[in-house]
């Protein structure tokens, strides 16, 4: 069998090598041959490339013409052969330039029919706003997206050298971009205004207080539901903005000029009623036009209360519309000194009233419960019967009278004994938390003996040092309530500071421990001074939650606000001028993410 191959093969390889011998010499004679045809016809082929370009249009042809001295125009049956038979391979050169010609202005028509036709299918989408009975719409930032693309594509094409027979259409198109591009950017305007402003003005009681603002708005509200009427009927973005012989752009830069002199108006009507109310400054202007939007219901503004008050949540009116009783967020009731009657008068002047009856009613249970404090046999009995507030308040004003007593008589003799009533007195607090209480009793006993347990330990300091003079630094250095002259004072070293009578509820309060100490030292001497404070160390330590109790324990209202870098100064002046209206407090959080311009001005302001 292996014979049989390898006899096999040397056949084969016999066979192989008489058909080269035999082949070579006409395969090499027919390769020259084609290297030549191939040589003479390559000279035909950038003539032939530029004639067959797929832009060629009769005014190329005519050039080639104009070339040649003679007519070269193609016609049915017309070959490559009639080029060569012509002789056109003479200006081959200038054939060449014109199909280059030809191909970069084909570019240029197909980019502009792309573009054309791309438009024809862009559409804006319409959505039903609320209940107006018009729409807003949609769209504008997919068509704004092709808008950039094609406007610096049609730019590109105005400095092209061969845009010579689409100059005017390019120009036109370019007109016709530029214009729907400023017609998108003032309907945007328009559109943002107007839904902004539309709830608004859709109160009689906003259009009855703002007749001249409203009547402008009313215009414009008129031609914006006739413009988006029409975008309805033909939702196509180029035929929505060129409408109307071009004169959509003049109805929304007009429609924005009303709009804004709208929106001042509102503007400073909203101001006044700030200046009024000092506390609209803490509200959002959304949240302000709700409640000025609404003065006839004068319930309408229960769910705001919170925004404006520290923990006043709700007021109970009864069915003649008075407000008898004040509510805190843990549904502690407190009834107000006097009855107030809202009807017939404007919210920012109720509102005012309400918050004076609220420091008064404040001053008047504090006032009862420390009276009322030596007439009770037992300290928990009094602890039930008094609100939250007063009973830490309260107690606060008779462990600083007792303590000075206990000094004043006894020197440091006296503060040991104190310490051991005290201890009996934490102790019967503790057996009240034994027994079935309310919720609110609950609550206040939390904070009592947060407080009580700090007051103990005071008291412990002092015996330690051996204190025996009331004006020792260990004792004034301590927040102290003094009842002086019908008021409540609250004393820490040399600052003498009024207490704020803001009704604070049954809130939790934090545990005081030295660095609170400190921090409370440090910020009631700024207040003595006239300064703020900046707390200063890591985060979650507590530097806002100190400053938010020590305004508990002062009661002011502390409003807390985050800071951003988005914020300006316009906005810091408007906080400023109501803290300084309401002599509230703030606590800025996050402070040093303002931007460093905006801070500088801050700085002024704060001078």
């Amino acid at each position: 069998m292996e014979e049989i191959v390898e006899n096999s093969d040397k056949t084969m390889n016999k066979v192989i090598r008489q058909l080269k011998d035999r082949e070579v010499p006409s395969i090499k004679k027919i390769a020259e041959q084609v290297k030549e045809e191939v040589t003479d016809y390559k000279v035909y082929v950038p003539m032939g490339m530029a004639l067959r370009t797929q832009g060629m249009k009769d005014r190329h042809w005519e050039a080639v013409s104009n070339k040649v001295g003679f007519e070269v125009k193609p016609y049915p049956g017309f070959t490559f052969q009639h080029c060569i038979d012509m002789e056109l391979v003479k200006w081959s050169d200038d054939i060449v330039d014109i199909g280059e010609r030809a191909g970069k202005e084909y570019i240029i028509e197909t980019q502009l029919k792309e573009m054309k036709d791309k438009w024809v299918e862009q559409e804006f989408r319409l959505k039903d706003f609320k209940t107006s009975g018009t729409y807003t719409t949609l769209g504008f930032d997919d068509a704004q997206a092709i808008l950039d693309e094609h406007m610096t594509l049609a730019q590109t094409m105005q400095f092209s050298p061969f845009k010579g027979p689409f100059l005017e259409e390019i120009e036109d198109w370019n007109k016709q971009l530029l214009y729907v591009s400023n017609v998108m950017e003032e309907w945007t305007k328009t559109q943002a205004s107007w839904m902004y402003l539309q709830p608004i003005f859709d109160s009689p009681d906003i259009m009855k207080q703002l007749p001249g603002e409203a009547k402008k708005f009313k215009a414009v509200d008129k031609k914006w539901r006739e413009i988006q009427a029409g975008t309805k009927a033909n939702p196509n973005v180029l035929a929505a903005c060129t409408r109307d012989n071009m004169t959509v752009y003049e109805s929304f830069v007009q429609c924005n000029f009303m709009l804004d002199a709208v929106q001042k108006g509102l503007k400073e009507y909203l101001e006044a009623k700030r200046s009024v109310f000092a506390r609209f400054y803490f509200l959002a202007d959304t949240d302000l036009l709700e409640i000025l939007s609404q003065t006839k219901e004068v319930e309408n503004v229960r769910p705001h209360l919170r925004k404006v008050f520290e923990n006043m949540t709700d007021l109970h009116f009864e069915i003649d519309k008075t407000i008898t009783k004040m509510m805190s967020a843990e549904k502690e009731v407190i009834p107000l000194m006097k009855p107030l009657d809202p009807k017939d008068k404007k919210v920012e002047d109720w509102m005012g009233e309400v918050e004076q009856m609220m420091y008064d009613t404040v001053r008047n249970v504090l006032h009862y419960s420390i009276t009322d404090y030596k007439e009770m046999e037992s300290r928990p009995e009094w602890i039930k019967k008094h609100p939250g507030q007063c009973v830490l308040n309260g107690s606060q004003v008779h462990w600083t009278q007792e303590l000075e007593q206990a000094i004043a008589e006894k020197g440091s003799e006296g503060c040991k004994e104190y310490l051991k009533f005290l201890d009996k007195q934490l102790l019967d607090t503790v057996d009240l938390v034994r027994q079935k209480l309310s919720k609110l009793q609950s609550y206040t006993l939390g904070a009592l003996i947060v407080i009580d347990v700090h007051a103990k330990d005071v008291i412990a300091t002092l015996v330690d040092h051996r204190v025996d003079d009331p004006t020792a630094f260990e004792w004034i250095s301590q927040l102290r309530y003094y009842w002086e002259n019908d008021d409540c004072r609250v004393k820490c070293i040399q600052t003498d500071f009024p207490y704020g009578y803001e009704y604070l509820g049954n809130t939790q309060r934090l545990v005081i421990t030295p660095l609170t100490d400190k921090c409370y030292m440090t910020l009631m001497g700024a207040l003595k001074l006239d300064l703020g404070g900046a707390p200063a160390g890591p985060a979650g330590t507590g530097k806002t939650e100190s400053t938010k109790d020590l305004a508990k324990a002062l009661a002011k209202q502390c409003v807390v606000f985050n800071c951003s870098d988005g914020m300006d100064y316009i906005m810091i002046g408007k906080f400023f001028k109501g803290l300084c209206a309401a002599g509230a407090w703030c606590c800025f959080d996050e402070f040093n993410r303002i931007n460093i311009e905006v801070l500088s001005v801050i700085a002024q302001q704060l001078l």
